[in-house]
Order: structure tokens, then sequence, then C-alpha cells
């Protein structure tokens, strides 16, 4: 660019090719031409066919410089520049630091033809005395200094003598004048220069910044990052680091560390939710055992002598058995629940008809613990698919727990049934102590139980209300866990039509 912008402005100044030349070189450019026309003169003068036009090239550039030129052959005079003296010029005497040496000649080179040769070249002057040829026995004589120019060679294959003086000092030696295209192109260079520089600067600095931003300071993050989960420390989120493609890799990498941390959260809930069951069922399955071992051994022994004395123990013992089974049975819903192998067996079956049949059965009991419950059915469709053992314990493990935490005597409950949408909405709204509003989200997780403290699976090992989930989620409904308006525990499910569901079964075959 440097160069061509160079070259645009010596063209745009109408110079010349030389001047190109003396330019572009300032100290050696006119020097290159005179030498190359004293090498063109020896050149031509080995040439045993060379005509005086034969000259005209070199002799122009040493007439254009001021110097005079002398060609003699053997036969005289072949050419002197205009006003040329060629005796006193052949009689110059050389001082002691002229270059005087042979010269072998120059073969293999083109000849090179000129017209237009000026008439003074074409004619031909006196022959030249014999005392005024060179009488030293070198065969080329060169002087070039600040005082003038001084060069004499005579061919030994064809005895041309050339011979070329002039007051043009040595320009090697010389600075030529600081002329304003000088100026010009030293200071397009510069700014060239020092541009380039400047941007390589800048450039350098730009895309380190930008490597440094983009790639070291992510991986330096991702490389901590790994440190820290590498330690055990899954807590500590990694600082956002960009949109490019390693931005993206650090996301997903914070990514993967958040479900790890998750997956160790849950893990650490679940072992200590396990560990607080089996310490609950550890302490109720040694109870119930200590009562049976204990009303067990009245009898054998005969502690207890009336029939009434002995129907007492054995109730005891009874009670004493069905909290083992219960606890079994908890157990085995445990395990299925764990490995997902919990069969159901799906029927359809009209709620309000079950409902009504079933609060008219139990309501005497249900009311002898405790319970006061009443039916509010205002659904036009009720007909949903359940199995019915699974469903009936989902409904005893409601009840059940409406009873077991009652603070009073008595607690009222009230069952409704309504339609909603394609959906059949049953709710089971208690009076009793209820929850704390925090733990609503929970009560439906393996092994939750609202007071932490208690290790008593008489009141609760915390897999009842899982169990029924998992029970209404496989039959395709839902449940969910709400404040009573004034105080209570309110659980609403929303199991499918049955017509819904087969409308639905038909569509997606």
């Amino acid at each position: 660019l440097a160069g061509l912008l160079l070259l645009g402005t010596l063209r745009l100044a109408g110079t010349a090719r030389q001047n190109d030349l003396a330019a572009l070189f300032p100290v050696q450019g006119p020097a290159l031409s005179i030498q190359y026309a004293l090498n063109e003169l020896r050149y031509k003068a080995d040439q045993h066919e060379a005509h005086v036009q034969a000259f005209e090239a070199p002799i122009t550039i040493l007439e254009n410089a001021g110097i005079s030129v002398v060609i003699a052959g053997q036969n005289g005079t072949l050419y002197a520049t205009p006003g040329t003296n060629a005796a006193a010029m052949a009689s110059q005497a050389l001082p002691p630091d002229a270059l005087t040496q042979p010269r072998a000649p120059m073969v293999g080179r083109g000849m090179r033809h000129h017209h237009g040769m000026p008439h003074n070249i074409m004619q031909n002057t006196p022959p030249m005395p014999e005392q005024e040829r060179p009488q030293d026995d070198a065969a080329e004589q060169l002087l070039w200094t600040q005082n003038g120019l001084y060069f004499s060679y005579t061919s030994p294959m064809t005895g041309t003598t050339v011979r070329a003086a002039g007051d043009l000092p040595f320009l090697a030696q010389e600075r030529l004048k600081q002329g304003p295209q000088k100026h010009l192109l030293e200071g397009l260079l510069l700014l060239t220069v020092g541009s380039a520089i400047l941007l390589i600067v800048l450039l350098g600095v730009y895309l380190s910044r930008l490597l440094s931003r983009q790639i070291l300071e992510p991986l330096a993050e991702l490389r901590a990052a790994s440190a820290r989960v590498r330690a055990g420390d899954l807590d500590t989120p990694m600082p956002p680091t960009g949109k490019d493609e390693m931005g993206e890799a650090c996301q997903d990498f914070d990514a993967m560390r958040a479900e790890l941390q998750a997956s160790r959260d849950q893990k650490a809930q679940y072992d200590a939710r396990r560990k607080e069951l089996i310490a609950g069922i550890s302490h109720d399955l040694a109870t119930p055992l200590t009562l049976l071992k204990g009303y067990a051994d009245g009898l054998l022994t005969g502690l207890a002598a009336t029939a009434e004395k002995r129907q007492q123990y054995v109730q005891r013992i009874y009670g004493a058995a069905c909290t083992l089974e219960r606890l079994v049975n908890n157990l085995r819903s445990f395990s299925r629940l764990e490995m997902g192998r919990m069969p159901l067996h799906p029927e359809p079956v009209d709620l309000s008809a079950y409902f009504a049949d079933y609060t008219a059965e139990t309501a005497p009991m249900l009311q002898e613990r405790g319970l006061l419950i009443t039916l509010q059915d205002t659904a036009e469709n009720s007909r949903v698919n359940i199995d019915r053992d699974a469903f009936a314990r989902v409904v005893d493990n409601i009840l059940g727990n409406a009873i077991k935490y009652k603070k009073d005597a008595q607690v009222a409950m009230e069952l409704s049934l309504r339609n909603a949408a394609d959906r059949l909405q049953l709710t089971f709204a208690d009076h009793g102590p209820g929850v704390p509003e925090a733990a609503l989200p929970h009560l439906f997780e393996l092994f939750y139980r609202t007071d932490a403290a208690r290790t008593d699976t008489r009141q609760g090992s915390g897999l009842g209300l899982a169990i029924c989930h998992e029970i209404i989620t496989g039959l395709g409904g839902t449940i969910a866990a709400s404040t009573t308006p004034g105080g209570g525990l309110t659980l609403t499910i929303n199991l499918p039509l049955a017509d819904a569901s087969a409308a639905q079964k038909e569509g997606t075959l």
C-alpha cells in the first residue's frame, strides 16, 4: 500500500522514469545512469562491426549530463562532442588516485539500435594524430571525484577508443537538495509506517483483551467451579460468563451443578426421613410386642383368674396385633411405592352412590370415634374409574387423619361432590387444628410429618398421604391440600369422568 501510494504520487507529479529513480534513491539515481552509459560505451567499443549510430544512447545520456564524449577508431576520430578538443582530452593527465585497470571484453549482450541521431554525431572528423593517442598501456582509465569525471577505454578487440570527460561531480558523495517532492514522499512514508504500527498495536491490544474476556476468564471460572464441585461444594453457582460458545459451556456446567445439588438435597431429605421412619416403626413394633408378651404371660400364669379379666387381656392382645398389622401394611405399601409397583385395577364407579352407602354404614362408627361427617352431593355426573380397594384406602387415610389429629372430643367434616368441567371434584374439609401454611406443599411427600420431633408411628408414619397421592395419580387424578376457612385442613381430589376418559382413550387410538 505504501509503495503504490509513493508511485502514484510520482506519477501525479509528472516526473520521468529517471527522475523517479532519483527521487526514490536520491543519492544513487544519477550515478547509476552515468555508470550505465560508460559501461554501454565500453561494450559498443568491443563490437567489431559497431558504427557511430550504435553509440547514440550512451552518448545522449552523457551529453545531457554535461559530459563530453570522443570516439576514435584505428582510422581516426569517429565522433566528438561539438566544441570538444579531442587532442586535449587524449593528453589529459590523470592524478595518482585514478582507477587504471585492464578490462576483459564483454560478450553475450544484445545490440541496441537508436534512431534520430543528431547531425554532428554522424559527421566524420579528421584522423587523430598518432601523438594524440594514449601512450599508456592501460585498457581502461576512470576517475570520478568531486572535481569531475574522466573516462578512457581502448578495446583490445577492435582498437576503438572511447573517452568521456566533464565537470560533473560524483553525486554519490553529495546529498541532493531537499525538494518539496522528497519532503512529501518522506511525510507520506512516515505517516504510512506510523499508521501501520499504531494499527498493529491497537489490534494486538484488542485481540488480547478479547481473548482474555471470552476465553481465558471463562476458562478460569470453569476450572474454579470444577474444583469446587470436586471438593463437594455444590452450593456456589458460577457467575455469568457471556453468551458465546464458552459462555454456553459454562452455563451447562452450572446447570449440571444445580442438578447435582438438587439430587444431593433430595437424597439427604430422603435418607433423613427414612431413618426417622425406621426409628418410629422400630419403637412401635417394640410397644405392641411388649403388650403381646405381657398379656399372653398373664393368661399362661393364671394372672387373669376371672373370665372378665381374660376377656380384657384377649382384647388387648388383639389390639396389639392390629397395630402390628397396620405397621406391616404401611411397610409393604412403602416398598411398593419405592419400587413403583402398586398395581391398580380401575373400574367405572358412581361415587355419588358409593359415598351415600359409605356414610350410611360408617357414620355411626365414625361418630363414636369423634368424627361427625356430612355429605353434600351436587354432581350431575359422578361416574369415574377407580380401584375400589385402593380408593377405600385413600378415604380411610383421610378420615383417619382427621380423627387422629383432632384436639377436641369431636371434629366435623364436610364431604362434597361436584362437577368441574370433565372432572369430578371431591372435597374433604375438616375443622380440626389444621397444619401450618408452609407445610401444605409437603404433605404428600414420603416420610413427611408436620411434627418432626414425633417418632411414635401410632400418630402417623408419614406414609398415609404419600400413598394417597400415588393412588390418585395412578387413577389419572390430582390431590391438593389447603386450609379450611375458619380453621382446619381441606383435601381436594379431582378425578376424570369415566365418559371423558373413554373419549380421551378413543381419541388417542
